[in-house]
């Protein structure tokens, strides 16, 4: 007892001195202590209370739940008669799920609000076996007065780092706290050997496609000792030579089109120029599983590396002019930046000229914008499936002619054009000639003398494949929409907009963020702004009283600021229904 009051006097001396001097040599401490007294100390924490709070927007459902539940359970097991609570928290140190071995220990817990929902970061409540752990990235056992507060310098905690199996990231931590009497290093290393029987969970815890992907990237990655990049719908990996070679601009722009190419072809071998002016070369594989398409796994090489800047006393010599237009959409991803370049060439060169890509993802506009960065005024003429039906070849003509000197015309959706339009490119003989089809679509009844027509393809990648292009997107389609208005997105809802699948693509997001300006019409644009289906991506398309159920669920979960029971109870549901139609309708609410 008389050693226990020693290094409690021991503690509480050097605390008072860390007070009075900030810099101050501590001895007898140990140095993680040390560390974390110093960073709850320069955020402000206050020493005299527990002064955490509340998160009622928490994911209690979320795989790192479900595949830790089985370990709390186990480990609760193990020290079942000790009084102590077991917690596991997000990567953000907040409170998913507490399993007390007494309700003694549960209530001491509630009373210093390590409960729930409530958060136990750093900077919140000092030294602690949650946020210590996520600050320093390791293990720790906190013991008494090593706290930073007093009021929990009765207690003790053993916490460890529950990491993705795959990434390496930091995806949440497994905690035990008791009383300081109750205390004993075995805790550190029981909570250790649980974390990391969750993390094998997660490793297990993936379907058949993400397993090929990742069991391939790995066996590439120990081949080459190259720069390699994995990507699946849902997850990407990149080994540490990839992740240095690339900053983190460019190696967002490289996933994108991963994804982009991973449903193109079995085989990848690409030359891009990458937005911070890094030229790569990208060889790889797709993975599958089964007949679906899982992922990609590539090595990256650079061929040329970024343009230095140059000091501005050394006079840089005039580079070449360079020919090629300057997008008006913007565009930084590769996939992007392929098809305008591919499509300028052929236009500026008078080849005919045909753009697929999935329905809404800016086919027509990549024509028009380069039509007119080439010709300016550009003028061009649409002549879709409907007109291709209705008009015959003298009212073409007339419509040619009437748009001014060298129009480009441009055939809609040529893949659904009717039986007796093959004959029209003839009639358009000399005119400069584009069309557009959907991506991967069987040609229409037409098809073979239509596309006869034409000599060069591009692919328009969809807008999936291009977020970190939307920010840019984002804010030149509000200036199209509210143009000279002061209106922006919070970044809650930037984020929103990055979350979603965007089945409809370009015009999907268009009509998203004009319903959004109806609801407001200057200033920043919030989340609640947003239309329901920003929040949600079902895998296929919904019936009318499916949609209305999907705006019904995001509602409540905005009005109950995502509190899923609060929700469920407004629509008058079960808890477990309300779960199974988020899943259904992939909502991010």
């Amino acid at each position: 007892m008389g050693d226990v009051l020693a290094r409690r006097r021991l503690l509480t001396s050097a605390l008072a001195r860390l007070h009075d001097r900030p810099d101050v040599d501590l001895p007898g401490v140990p140095g993680h202590v040390v560390a974390s007294w110093r960073r709850s100390l320069a955020r402000g924490v206050d020493p005299a209370a527990v002064s955490n709070r509340h998160h009622p927007d928490l994911d209690l459902d979320s795989r790192l739940v479900r595949c830790a539940r089985p370990v709390i359970g186990q480990l609760a097991e193990q020290i079942a008669d000790a009084p102590v609570c077991v917690v596991l928290t997000d990567d953000r140190a907040r409170l998913l799920v507490r399993l007390d071995t007494t309700a003694a220990i549960g209530r001491a817990a509630d009373d210093n609000r390590f409960a729930e929902g409530f958060g136990y970061d750093e900077g919140a409540v000092g030294t602690n076996g949650v946020g210590t752990v996520l600050e320093s990235g390791r293990s720790v056992h906190v013991v008494g007065a090593e706290h930073f507060v007093e009021p929990l310098h009765s207690y003790a905690c053993a916490g460890a780092p529950v990491r993705d199996p795959v990434t390496g990231r930091i995806e949440g931590v497994l905690d035990v706290s008791c009383r300081v009497e109750h205390s004993s290093p075995i805790l550190h290393s029981l909570v250790t050997s649980a974390a990391a029987r969750i993390q094998d969970a997660l490793l297990h815890d993936r379907d058949a496609g993400q397993q090929a992907v990742f069991d391939l990237y790995t066996r590439v990655d120990a081949r080459s000792r190259r720069p390699v990049i994995a990507v699946g719908h849902r997850v990407t990996l990149a080994n540490t030579p990839l992740q240095t070679l690339l900053d983190p601009g460019d190696l967002a722009a490289l996933t994108d089109h991963a994804r982009f190419r991973m449903v193109r072809g079995p085989a990848v071998d690409d030359r891009l120029d990458l937005p911070s002016g890094v030229r790569v070369r990208v060889r790889g594989t797709a993975v599958t599983a089964g007949s679906t398409v899982a992922g990609l796994v590539a090595v990256v090489s650079v061929l040329r590396e970024a343009p230095v800047v140059r000091a501005a006393a050394v006079p840089a010599p005039r580079p070449a002019p360079d020919l090629r237009p300057e997008p008006a959409t913007p565009g930084a991803v590769p996939a992007w930046r392929v098809a305008w370049t591919a499509a300028a060439e052929a236009l500026r060169a008078g080849t005919p000229l045909l753009v697929t890509g999935e329905p809404g993802s800016g086919r027509r506009r990549l024509l028009a914008d380069l039509d007119r960065a080439l010709h300016r005024p550009g003028r061009v003429v649409e002549i879709g499936p409907a007109d291709a039906a209705t008009a015959d070849a003298d009212a073409v003509t007339a419509l040619v002619r009437a748009a001014g000197p060298s129009p480009l015309v441009v055939l809609v959706d040529v893949d659904r054009w009717p039986d007796d339009a093959g004959g029209l490119p003839g009639v358009l003989r000399g005119a400069r000639l584009a069309a557009t089809a959907a991506d991967g679509a069987r040609s229409g009844p037409s098809g073979p003398g239509l596309l006869a027509a034409f000599h060069r393809t591009v692919t328009v990648p969809p807008l999936r494949n291009r977020s970190a292009d939307l920010p840019a997107l984002v804010t030149a389609v509000l200036a199209e929409l509210a143009p000279g208005r002061d209106v922006r997105l919070s970044a809650e809802a930037l984020r929103t907009l990055a979350r979603h699948g965007w089945p409809g693509n370009v015009a999907e997001l268009r009509d998203a963020l004009d319903a959004a300006l109806r609801r407001r019409q200057v200033g920043v644009v919030q989340v609640g702004d947003l239309p329901a289906s920003c929040q949600s991506a079902p895998r296929g398309s919904l019936r009318p009283v499916d949609r209305a159920e999907r705006d019904a669920i995001v509602t409540a979960l905005r009005e109950t600021r995502g509190n899923r029971a609060a929700a469920a109870a407004v629509l008058g549901l079960a808890r477990s229904t309300l779960y199974r139609k988020i899943a259904q309708y992939r909502i991010t609410a």
